[in-house]
């Protein structure tokens, strides 16, 4: 029995699950911000604090929100390429019109990079990065090399690969079989986590981190192994759009965030990568779909635009912090107001690159490559960068 998706009205613009790519990436730019050790660099802080104290306050406060920053963009990702999807689209346009998101701006940050603080990157450092296929290496070298956040595109690209096959396989599941297979993607995240503590060696550690290098590609940056959040976000997609899904409204999904969140920080790694926090962004996934739908104001213009430039104020950071602030003012930290105002002007920058890339390289490569057939709302304004 093929699933009828007339619940949820898929198609739809989703402005709510639009805004929150914000803040999911704003979550990302903390972790990165309060960094005490500059993971390009041991010997150089990422901080601007000079109060050690407080400068390791605030590492271990935002410690995990790079996690859940990024779970939360592959648990989307899956659900707004299921909720969008064209009948009859071809995987070719389909593909094409993905790469049309993502690569020209990976490719000018990437350029930046290149030409700014890379120029003497060997050819094994920058070319897979340059195909987005660096974080399928356990070389440490080669997955942080050049624009460390672009790690993340890797996992989108294999996404991007498999969701046609993904989807007609999801599109023959019957409704009743969606719970059970969102069981089974919990599972194997789980069954990831598992095999990542029990098969790989937690030594050398990572400064900041308890794991160690191998531990970190293979539960954390490894394509296949993130997999699983993105196929639960294809079932949510699906549970949505039947009546299925659980509907806890959107302010008790955001509360149950700070007791996860909690969680994690106290959870050992490599369980922390994930786990605590994958059924909270489940449900939250799910609370602002159901909001969206049922909505009668429209959406903040604020909101919606902070949305729109997240992908590239979530690609830029790796230029500005790991390049940028390291190339400007070495390893020189500050009392803590100078500390909070530089911190401000790291994101101010950022926040305007990732602007002028929408503007500039985005939005005019989605319109041009993005044809035919290019549908406004859910797709342009809710897809996961």
């Amino acid at each position: 029995m093929r699933a009828q998706c007339h619940t949820g009205r898929p198609g739809v613009p989703l402005p709510t699950l639009t805004a929150l790519r914000f803040a999911a990436a704003l979550a990302v730019f903390l972790f990165h911000a309060f960094l005490t050790v500059d993971p390009l660099d041991p010997r150089t802080p990422l901080t601007f604090f000079a109060d050690r104290p407080l400068a390791t306050a605030l590492a271990h406060a935002t410690s995990k929100a790079g996690y859940a920053g990024v779970s939360f963009f592959f648990v989307l990702s899956g659900f707004v390429l299921t909720w969008s999807a064209r009948d009859g689209e071809t995987p070719g346009t389909f593909w094409r019109r993905r790469l049309a998101r993502i690569y020209p701006t990976h490719l000018v940050v990437w350029t930046a990079a290149l030409l700014l603080f890379a120029q003497a990157a060997p050819v094994r450092v920058w070319l897979p990065n340059l195909l987005l296929v660096h974080a399928e290496s356990p070389d440490p070298d080669v997955n942080s090399g050049m624009n460390i956040p672009s790690w993340s595109l890797c996992c989108e690209l294999l996404f991007y690969l498999l969701f046609p096959l993904l989807h007609r396989a999801l599109r023959r599941l019957p409704d009743r079989g969606v719970g059970p297979a969102a069981a089974v993607a919990l599972l194997a995240a789980a069954a990831v986590a598992a095999a990542n503590a029990a098969l790989l060696p937690d030594r050398p550690r990572i400064p900041q981190l308890p794991v160690s290098l191998d531990q970190l590609w293979f539960g954390y940056l490894f394509p296949p192994a993130r997999l699983p959040e993105f196929a639960l976000g294809m079932l949510l997609a699906r549970a949505v759009a039947s009546g299925r899904a659980p509907r806890p409204g959107l302010l008790p999904a955001v509360l149950l965030l700070p007791p996860a969140y909690a969680l994690t920080l106290a959870v050992p790694s490599p369980y922390d990568f994930t786990l605590p926090m994958l059924v909270p962004l489940a449900l939250l996934v799910c609370a602002a779909a159901h909001r969206d739908l049922h909505r009668t104001a429209p959406a903040h213009p604020l909101g919606q635009w902070l949305g729109a430039v997240s992908f590239g104020f979530y690609l830029c950071q790796g230029v500005v912090l790991f390049h940028g602030r390291p190339l400007l003012l070495g390893d020189r930290t500050y009392p803590a107001p100078v500390a909070v105002a530089l911190t401000l002007a790291a994101f101010a920058v950022t926040l305007g690159a990732g602007a002028l890339t929408y503007t500039v390289v985005e939005r005019p490569a989605v319109r041009r490559l993005g044809r035919p057939g290019t549908r406004r709302g859910t797709g342009q304004r809710a897809g996961a960068g």
